[in-house]
């Protein structure tokens, strides 16, 4: 009886260690979308179309997050260079 209580909890543990590990990896992620604003608040005024761009980049999905947010920068008329520069840092 006390190996299965002891299983049980190890088990447990080792659940509740991995429910937490993505919560642990992904929290410096959600700072970068803040570093593209800021990078674009130095030329540009920064409004909720611009952090949704940066917040786009920022999903972790790579190369389309970037293509996603440089395509919605340029729409509003963020110059090819900063809108590279903004969504490479919400990249990261």
């Amino acid at each position: 009886m006390r190996k299965t209580v002891r299983r049980i909890a190890a088990a447990t543990g080792v659940m509740m260690a991995g429910a937490a590990l993505p919560l642990v990896v992904t929290a410096p992620a959600q700072a970068a979308p803040q570093h593209c604003a800021a990078y674009l608040k130095r030329h540009y005024t920064v409004g909720p179309k611009v952090r949704a761009a940066c917040n786009a980049a920022g999903r972790g999905d790579g190369a389309e997050g970037i293509r996603l947010c440089m395509n919605m920068l340029r729409a509003i008329g963020v110059s090819r260079d900063h809108a590279d520069g903004g969504c490479n840092l919400a990249d990261h």
